[in-house]
């Protein structure tokens, strides 16, 4: 069978891509920039228009301020109810470092996406600034907004606000931050309750469970928390589930990313420790008090992907209202790796029994060497199912934005069709669903039970031959007049290779000693300004002779902040760069670029 191609189309931008969001189906809003400086690179959010298949094309853009930091999260509320052609997005944007050093941080931008009619694609279309407000209390100048996340709109519920939730990044005092997503009459946010956590979320969801009730869901590199928030009041965080060793091993995974599927299943995502593999885990949540989240379901990602770096689900089946039973459907899931490919999954949602349940999770597609670099976000388009015929099963897709720090964006359109299943003698009918057009490559237990028994007696004719060819057993198959003389000679002691000296590896030394310096110039090591990531995880490097217009502020080894130094000990020791028994006069006299915002958060990732 030939292998259908899910077809995509992408464009390259001019500035660093953190985060993105669909505004529909046809358009795209993505967002990043250079932060504040002199670096040339701006801080922007451009509109595109994602109607064609095989190309992108950008329909606005808003540049922002040179002296505020770049996009770092991003969230599309809608349409405005009283001018559908209007659309309010949120964005995490720091105020500059001068606001921030005065305490004075407003973080989250609302924005709008003016078009002057339907048909309008390109002519007239704006975005613009609505408002800007503070969120977190604490002023701690390292905090920037790196989570943004809202409860899906319902098309049968209108009236109840959606519930935003914001996390902070870098922050000495973690927090989450839970407000009502500003209507059409007031872009102002109200802010519903504040969370200080102890350590910081390393992700978060949230969903609407009644007409005006909520569940916040958060997770930290091992445990899993959720909150319940309603008129009244924010409950305080309920520790769920704890990631617990393999056994045998002492290092935990740590999870890094979460998502709902429905109020009573989250689908997380966890790295394994040293970098050794990730996973999918299907959450089911637990009902009363006593309980704790179990694991109901779970899929192992390719063995090239060491580390996940982002994920997105859509329902192809979502209710009307949040107070509606969730019927059968499968969900779409995509996670990026460290490798810049993107695994696609499907699950499906079932009900047996009396008993909700999730069955199927299976991968239907990798798509390998989507960017040139890393990929900081992924989003899927909104599905909502036709009415009438006014699209044919062909035309029907949802659609799967990512994004890179290398400046491009690429959008893959994933293939929907209508299911019908089949009625069974003596029950009714089920409703007709839609569902991935590609099939998903599920084990069948058969396939395991022969693949595990030929394995296994491949090992018994193994080994007889070995105990036949060192004269341990009786000749049952003859084996050593065949082989060679070698094979069956006495078994003796192998020598061990010594492995190669200290001064053989790349150190600091061999680093900083190929450079030229002049004598009126410094050296620098810096991370490089694209984000490529080397083969160990971390962020590449780059050494060389100090150009503040080309490679911006740096700072000398004994100026560096403590939490800076400690952060640039970890990563030239991960590396292999440097040891302890090096001491730190070597770092004397050399420069060392900024290791905060994306790039402090990518290294202490790999960390």
């Amino acid at each position: 069978m030939v292998k259908r191609i899910i077809p995509s189309a992408n464009i390259q931008l001019t500035y660093p891509l953190y985060c993105c969001d669909f505004a529909d189906p046809n358009r795209l809003v993505v967002a990043g920039g250079g932060g504040p400086g002199r670096n040339g690179v701006g801080n922007k959010i451009t509109l595109l228009d994602t109607s064609d298949a095989t190309q992108l094309s950008e329909i606005a853009e808003l540049e922002l301020s040179a002296h505020e930091d770049n996009v770092m999260s991003l969230a599309v509320v809608g349409p405005q109810k009283d001018k559908p052609t209007t659309t309010n997005i949120l964005a995490g944007v720091n105020s500059s470092p001068a606001d921030v050093s005065k305490g004075e941080n407003k973080h989250l931008r609302a924005l709008a996406i003016a078009q002057p009619g339907k048909s309008a694609k390109t002519g007239g279309v704006k975005i613009s600034e609505l408002a800007r407000d503070a969120l977190f209390v604490h002023k701690d100048k390292d905090t920037y907004q790196r989570i943004l996340r809202l409860s899906p709109p319902h098309e049968g519920l209108k009236s109840s606000p959606r519930l935003g939730a914001a996390a902070t990044g870098l922050s000495k005092q973690p927090q989450i931050v839970l407000f009502d997503v500003p209507s059409n009459n007031s872009p102002r946010c109200k802010t519903r309750g504040r969370l200080d956590l102890p350590v910081e979320a390393m992700d978060l969801d949230v969903i609407q469970t009644g007409p005006d009730t909520y569940q916040l869901a958060y997770c930290d590199d091992h445990e899993v928390f959720t909150v319940e928030v309603s008129k009244a009041e924010v409950s305080e965080p309920k520790r769920v589930f704890t990631i617990a060793p393999e056994e045998g091993e002492t290092a935990k995974a740590s999870f890094k990313s979460l998502r709902y599927l429905t109020p009573g299943f989250l689908v997380t995502v966890v790295n394994s420790p040293k970098s050794q593999g990730v996973a999918l885990h299907g959450l089911r949540l637990p009902k009363d008090d006593e309980e704790e989240a179990r694991v109901s379901i779970r899929a192992k990602l390719p063995k090239g992907v060491s580390k996940a770096t982002s994920l997105a689900v859509r329902n192809l089946s979502p209710v009307a209202s949040p107070s509606d039973k969730q019927d059968e459907a499968q969900f779409v899931i995509a996670v990026a790796g460290n490798d810049s490919s993107i695994s696609l999954y499907t699950v499906e949602h079932k009900a047996a029994f009396g008993t909700d349940m999730l069955s199927d999770l299976a991968p239907f597609q990798v798509l390998k060497s989507v960017h040139p670099s890393s990929i900081t976000n992924l989003s899927i388009s909104t599905f909502e199912p036709p009415k009438g015929s006014s699209k044919s099963s062909s035309e029907l897709c949802v659609k799967l934005a990512s994004v890179s720090v290398g400046c491009s964006t690429v959008v893959h359109s994933i293939p929907i069709k209508k299911h019908v299943e089949k009625a069974k003698a003596g029950r009714p009918s089920k409703p007709s669903r839609f569902v991935v057009a590609l099939k998903s490559k599920g084990e069948s237990p058969a396939t395991v039970i022969t693949l595990v028994s030929a394995i296994f007696l491949i090992v018994l004719l193994v080994g007889q031959v070995l105990l036949e060819a060192k004269g341990i057993s009786e000749p049952l198959l003859g084996a050593r007049d065949y082989l060679p003389a070698s094979w069956t000679a006495p078994l003796r002691k192998v020598p061990r290779i010594q492995e190669p000296s200290e001064d053989k590896k790349t150190t600091i030394e061999n680093l900083l000693g190929g450079i030229d310096v002049q004598s009126s110039k410094q050296t620098i090591i810096k991370h490089d300004d694209l984000g490529a990531v080397g083969p160990d995880g971390l962020p590449a490097l780059h050494v060389g002779v100090h150009d503040e217009e080309a490679h911006g502020p740096a700072t000398t080894w004994e100026n560096l902040e403590k939490k800076d130094q400690d952060l640039w000990r970890e990563r030239l020791k991960k590396s292999g760069h440097w040891v302890e028994d090096m001491g730190e006069n070597i770092f004397k006299g050399v420069l060392f670029g900024e290791i905060g915002g994306a790039i402090g958060n990518m290294v202490g990732e790999a960390l």
